[in-house]
């Protein structure tokens, strides 16, 4: 998990709130993300491009900003439903919004008590953290694979990773982002979770090398 898509309406009033939830999804070490409204028009191509690129969602709805102003919002909600990406409602109390989402999870508050739907919001981050994963970095060894990546580095699909999941089944193979460096090469690997096991696998016009499974190690030994 890498980032999160903040929507709330760009106003004054509400900027405090929405910094705090800025800080609260900074401290969990993800980046934050929002877009902007334009009023009147159907939701942005750019902001639902950046929603897609995001892996959940925080949404602040406040009575300061009923109607129109909350139909933008409720439109980036609706965009990150049809994207199947996690999302939670923070809701002030007074705020209607009633409709297709009321079966989902939302938290209500008052403007006088933000300190539980802040603690609420950080336990569903946690969540979503250990439902997604995390981006890992890991070396690949020994010498042989290292340089074999670096002679192919555009070629694409060089190098790929699949998980072995709790099923004893592979998933689908998966792109890594490659780094080079002074020191050898290192692999991004994302959705990696505490009990992931994964392999790697190096592919060249001549040769196919393949990881053992491995567990929460960061040093890969391709064969």
């Amino acid at each position: 998990m890498k980032r999160i898509f903040l929507s709330y309406h760009f106003d004054d009033e509400i900027k405090p709130l929405a910094m705090n939830l800025e800080r609260l999804i900074k401290s969990h070490d993800l980046e934050v993300v929002d877009g902007q409204r334009l009023a009147g028009q159907p939701l942005s191509p750019a902001v639902q491009g950046l929603i897609e690129t995001c892996d959940a969602m925080v949404i602040l709805l406040t009575t300061r900003e009923q109607g129109k102003s909350n139909d933008w919002v409720k439109h980036e909600r609706t965009t990150a439903y049809n994207l199947k990406i996690p999302f939670i409602a923070v809701v002030e109390q007074g705020v209607q919004d009633n409709g297709p989402f009321d079966a989902f999870e939302y938290i209500n508050y008052d403007s006088e008590n933000f300190l539980e739907p802040v603690l609420k919001i950080s336990e569903s981050i946690n969540k979503w953290k250990l439902d997604i994963g995390e981006v890992v970095e890991a070396y690949l060894e020994p010498d042989i694979i290292v340089n074999a990546v670096r002679d192919n580095i555009d070629r694409n699909e060089i190098v790929r990773f699949r998980f072995f999941d709790q099923r004893n089944q592979w998933g689908e193979w998966k792109k890594p982002v490659i780094k080079p460096a002074a020191g050898g090469v290192s692999l991004y690997l994302d959705g990696i979770k505490k009990d992931s096991e994964i392999q790697i696998q190096v592919r060249t016009d001549n040769n196919t090398w393949n990881s053992d499974v491995i567990n929460q190690n960061l040093r890969i030994s391709v064969k």
